[in-house]
């Protein structure tokens, strides 16, 4: 593990409960700004970027998924937050599954949305892609790339069922693009992460999971195992939504975390 990094943050809300907010895979904080927005007068977000994503400066060695935990706990070192609530998205949820287990005693309360585990008990993402495959993908033009990440393939109600949805990621796709040796580091960081299996009954925060029922990148049987697994762990599926499920049915996800968040303190 090497020296921690402080990230480059955004943040917003005008609650004295922080929360941090960690993004998904070769993505920038832009994500979580919409859908979030209703609970800005109850929460303090914090949106950091991941290293050589978004804002950040690049990355120019190899490193972890623990690394990227130890930046988020340097965050929160830097601003004097001695505790907080995490919502992990996608590999964020990777991320956020370190952070608990590395300092349990600095996360009040965990939200994980589309997201896995490590370990052959865990059904493999897809779709599977080699890094030799990443490389070939972002040999493509911007655009083309985008769009078949966002094709039926893989997210198959997307374009149909919320083409709004669909025209405003493009959009922020195309403005927030990220180089490709960059993606390649998150690559290997998240590869060596789905090799070994975490210890996910030490967590013992309350945990809400959310996952989409036609999701095909994480199935939602990942989302199963991982309630299981996890001590004091819930788990809602979101109907006729796939893997951006929390912007297609953004005012229904926001509320099901509201809610959650509201009660998991007289838990």
């Amino acid at each position: 593990m090497g020296r921690p990094r402080l990230p480059v943050w955004d943040e917003f809300g005008r609650g004295e409960e922080v929360i941090l907010c960690l993004s998904g895979f070769a993505s920038a904080n832009w994500m979580f700004r919409s859908w979030l927005e209703p609970l800005h007068d109850s929460y303090r977000f914090l949106l950091p970027e991941n290293r050589g994503m978004g804002r950040s400066p690049p990355a120019t060695t190899p490193y972890t998924i623990d690394d990227l935990a130890q930046d988020a706990l340097h965050l929160l070192d830097h601003l004097a937050i001695d505790r907080c609530s995490v919502i992990g998205l996608s590999m964020g949820g990777f991320i956020a599954q370190r952070l608990v287990n590395i300092a349990p005693q600095r996360v009040n309360s965990l939200v994980m949305l589309c997201t896995s585990s490590g370990g052959e008990k865990f059904q493999p993402l897809f779709p599977l892609m080699t890094r030799e495959q990443i490389e070939a993908i972002y040999r493509l033009d911007a655009e083309t790339r985008i769009r078949a990440a966002l094709s039926p393939q893989i997210c198959p109600v997307l374009q149909e069922r919320y083409p709004t949805v669909f025209a405003e990621v493009l959009r922020q796709r195309l403005q927030h693009q990220e180089e490709r040796d960059q993606v390649l580091l998150q690559y290997d960081a998240v590869a060596d992460f789905l090799r070994l299996p975490q210890p996910l009954a030490e967590i013992h925060c309350p945990t809400l999971l959310l996952s989409a029922d036609q999701d095909l990148l994480v199935p939602v049987a990942n989302a199963q195992l991982l309630a299981q697994s996890i001590p004091q762990a819930e788990l809602q599926v979101i109907a006729e939504t796939d893997h951006l499920f929390f912007l297609e049915k953004a005012a229904t996800v926001c509320h099901l975390i509201g809610n959650w968040l509201a009660e998991k303190g007289d838990r």
